[in-house]
């Protein structure tokens, strides 16, 4: 059902609109609704868009009613390099991401958002004590000659929007470093596709 016409109603009255549905019971939603939606979100490919129940519509207005939901994909991957840090940030500007496939490591990307001043020193220690010269990954990767190269031994888990064409992430964002899983167990995860309910 599309959402409602209305005319422009005054604050006072939508706000007390918002109290008086706030006060009333909140409605819970039958699984038999609710399981359809859950698997609309998770098979979003760029997000959805969602209303608050209490909120009131206008017309050709956006509000803070209606909000954009985004659901991105996520990844370990294995920290492979780093660049050096531009401008004001300290230790490093972006990682050299990695994973492996078949008995070697290949380049997914690199990634230099995600981060705070606490991660950045903490990563930045860690990768450390693991620099060498050697390249760890085959082929080419942007910014070859300004990479500090580590040896593959430090899980991350990142988020991104899609994979493009030749393997790479498109807007990696690091998410955290993961000590639960070694390095040669991280390979690339592929969506599972599911049958409508």
């Amino acid at each position: 059902m599309p959402p409602r016409e209305s005319a422009h109603v005054p604050a006072k009255q939508a706000a007390a609109r918002r109290q008086e549905h706030a006060s009333r019971k909140r409605a819970r939603l039958p699984r038999s609704i609710l399981r359809p939606m859950l698997a609309t979100l998770i098979d979003a490919p760029f997000g959805v868009m969602a209303k608050r129940a209490d909120g009131c519509y206008y017309s050709a207005r956006r509000t803070r009613e209606w909000l954009k939901i985004k659901t991105g994909n996520r990844q370990e991957v294995v920290i492979v390099g780093f660049t050096r840090p531009r401008r004001s940030r300290q230790y490093f500007g972006a990682l050299a991401l990695a994973m492996r496939k078949d008995d070697r490591w290949e380049y997914v990307g690199h990634t230099g958002t995600g981060f705070n001043a606490a991660s950045l020193k903490t990563i930045y220690d860690r990768m450390q004590k693991l620099v060498t010269a050697r390249k760890p990954v085959v082929g080419k990767v942007p910014n070859e000659g300004a990479t500090t190269w580590v040896r593959p031994r430090l899980v991350g888990e990142v988020k991104f929007t899609e994979w493009t064409k030749d393997g790479r992430m498109r807007h990696p964002a690091f998410v955290g470093l993961r000590t639960d899983k070694p390095a040669s167990k991280v390979v690339r995860e592929y969506e599972r596709h599911r049958e409508p309910a």
